[in-house]
């Protein structure tokens, strides 16, 4: 005699294969890492401290090699006191060409950084280079992407190059002449 086919035992192989695919699937799991376990950096910048003051997506800004450039990012200082931050070239600072231009920060503040111009950037968009960040602390070494001033960046352009200016009396007057 024959058995009737019900839905029950139709039913027997669609859970078993579903058990079955659940299993398989669940298992890469084991093989790969977590993601969100893995520390990243999800800006264009980089990330550098020193001391008590932090910076957050840092990168340079410059429409080509040994142009100006500007220093994109934010600075916290997360200190009770307030404390000064700069910015220069590595070159620059082995040249022992000054302290770049400072940025105050009071104690707890926290600052996007908008004007602090680079006098020559030694690398192109799409290079890394390298920017001291400085503070009382002492320095660090940063290596930072350098973007074109394009899209998000296109308003972020630096001023020309400074001239140096000299004067020289003469007896009909003053003469100034840019060099």
């Amino acid at each position: 005699m024959k058995r009737p086919v019900t839905p029950t035992l139709r039913m027997r192989p669609s859970a078993v294969g579903a058990a079955l695919s659940l299993a398989l699937l669940g298992a890469c799991s084991t093989q790969s890492p977590q993601q969100t376990a893995i520390p990243y950096q999800p800006a264009d910048g980089v990330a550098a401290s020193i001391g008590v003051v932090q910076a957050r997506d840092l990168l340079v800004v410059s429409a080509k090699k040994d142009a100006p450039g500007l220093v994109s990012g934010s600075v916290v200082n997360t200190g009770t006191d307030a404390v000064t931050v700069s910015f220069l070239t590595r070159s620059d600072s082995e040249a022992g060409a000054g302290q770049g231009v400072p940025v105050q920060l009071k104690a707890g503040e926290q600052k996007r950084l908008e004007a602090v111009q680079l006098a020559k950037v030694p690398n192109a968009p799409g290079d890394l280079t390298y920017v001291v960040m400085q503070t009382g602390a002492g320095q660090t070494l940063v290596n930072v992407p350098v973007l074109a001033p394009t899209g998000y960046y296109a308003t972020l352009t630096p001023t020309a190059a400074p001239t140096t200016t000299t004067s020289t009396a003469t007896a009909s007057g003053t003469t100034t002449a840019a060099g």
